[in-house]
């Protein structure tokens, strides 16, 4: 356990602790980039690169001040400032997303060069952000090795062009809010002599059918005590991605529309009214408080929840605890683990910056790994200080390949979590559907079917790089 701790201390609450007027266009410019160049080195001429984050400056970047991963990124602050010929600063506005920075930005008001904040969609939406496609030369977001995946930009997009990119390559930036994990209280497991839900999943077992089978085996009564077998916490958004869903399908004309009837969806619908139906015995719906409470009060044995929520709120609390992705549908495809997340820590340039260019250059010089983490094996040496089994650690580090975003922001997610209150009260997936998939598909068509042909550009470049 103090080993736990003491990574943790360096690593912890990446997210956890951190939990309409129109703008005049700007005039896009498109800068020589060997103008930058002097030599061999690139020369900012002593430019001033003020970066406003979301979290007090007691988190640089949402590290704990005065561990080894603040440590790291206020030195590479410093260090871009010597390479580049520049002043790196970071300020705050804590406690928020930034939107009280969106306001001065439209009265004209220069709040700062770079923008930090794990949901920076309000900002994008509200158009106070640079477009980075024209950028691209300098920051380029197709990196995925230092950037992320597809998901990743996806939070920060919008009519299919990029805003904001994702520090994946930083330690303990691999994780976001989604919720598409269960906790398991593996004291439980032992004590009672349960089958390790990890086995289940590393012998491909892990599947629908398997769970609805299983789940009554983790439902604990002995004497006075009892413990829940499962508790799902939020949304069947996450359980629709194990079957292969998608909020858009493509036509046979190659054009992207909504997909929130379709038959994988549908089959997610029906497939959790019947296993609640069947085993509501095993089953609870807690919130998130509710579910936390009782996951560390070992009332619990598996509880749907996100890493960033984990870190935040479990891990400190207990003394073994593992993680299993949510179960795999029979659309889905086994060993993959999509879901969709809520926020991820994403970088941003201010759309009255006073210059674009070199803030580009900051925020790519700032997602380089650091020293010592350069490969996804130093990511998860240092992962292992904080989960017990590698199967965890594995697991950590790699599911942000299948993420996707959840576009809560805008309401589509509502759609799954109104289905999942409906399922549980026995409906069926066609009422589901046609309460509400509708309304939601509208949004679909709003703010995700735009972003389609960057999301097949994106798939074709890693396709063939």
């Amino acid at each position: 356990m103090k080993k736990i701790i003491s990574c943790l201390l360096l690593f912890v609450m990446v997210f956890g602790i951190c939990s309409c007027a129109q703008t005049e266009q700007p005039e896009f410019f498109d800068m020589d980039i060997d103008d930058l160049y002097d030599g061999d080195t690139v020369d900012l001429n002593g430019y001033e690169c003020a970066i406003i984050q979301s979290f007090d400056l007691e988190q640089p970047f949402c590290y704990p001040l005065d561990t080894l991963m603040s440590d790291f990124v206020l030195k590479r602050m410093s260090d871009i400032g010597k390479e580049l010929n520049c002043t790196v600063t970071l300020i705050a506005e804590p406690n928020s997303y930034l939107e009280g920075t969106i306001t001065k930005v439209y009265g004209g008001v220069h709040v700062a060069e770079i923008g930090y904040t794990h949901q920076p969609s309000k900002l994008v939406q509200a158009s106070v952000l640079y477009p980075l496609d024209i950028l691209r030369d300098f920051l380029d977001y197709m990196n995925a090795d230092k950037f992320g995946s597809l998901g990743l930009l996806e939070i920060g997009m919008m009519n299919g062009v990029p805003y904001t990119v994702a520090p994946v390559a930083w330690p303990g930036k691999q994780m976001s809010y989604a919720y598409n994990i269960f906790s398991v209280n593996e004291d439980l497991i032992a004590r009672y002599g349960k089958v390790d839900p990890r086995d289940y999943v590393e012998n491909g077992e892990w599947t629908w059918d398997n769970f609805e089978t299983v789940i009554p085996d983790y439902q604990i009564e002995d004497g006075d005590f009892e413990a829940t077998a499962v508790n799902f916490t939020w949304s069947l958004a996450e359980l629709a991605m194990m079957n292969g869903a998608s909020l858009i399908s493509v036509t046979d004309d190659g054009r992207a529309v909504p997909a929130l009837n379709s038959a994988a969806i549908a089959e997610t619908f029906d497939w959790f009214s019947r296993l609640y139906a069947n085993h509501s015995d095993c089953i609870t719906t807690l919130g998130y408080n509710e579910m936390t409470s009782g996951f560390l009060a070992g009332e619990i044995v598996m509880a749907q929840t996100s890493f960033s929520h984990m870190m935040g709120d479990i891990v400190y609390e207990m003394g073994n605890y593992g993680i299993v992705p949510m179960p795999c549908g029979p659309r889905g495809t086994y060993g993959e683990w999509p879901s969709l997340f809520s926020d991820f820590d994403s970088f941003g340039i201010y759309i009255n910056a006073k210059e674009p260019e070199g803030a580009a250059m900051v925020i790519d010089r700032m997602c380089d790994p650091f020293e010592g983490y350069e490969t996804l094996d130093d990511i998860q040496q240092y992962a292992s200080g904080f989960f017990y089994d590698k199967r965890d650690v594995e697991f950590f580090t790699t599911y942000l390949r299948d993420v996707r975003w959840n576009y809560w922001t805008v309401g589509i997610f509502d759609y799954f979590g109104n289905a999942k209150s409906e399922a549980i009260k026995g409906a069926s997936s066609a009422e589901i559907i046609e309460k509400y998939a509708e309304a939601a598909s509208a949004l679909v068509e709003e703010y995700v079917v735009p972003n389609y042909e960057f999301i097949k550009e994106y798939e074709e470049y890693v396709d063939n790089n």
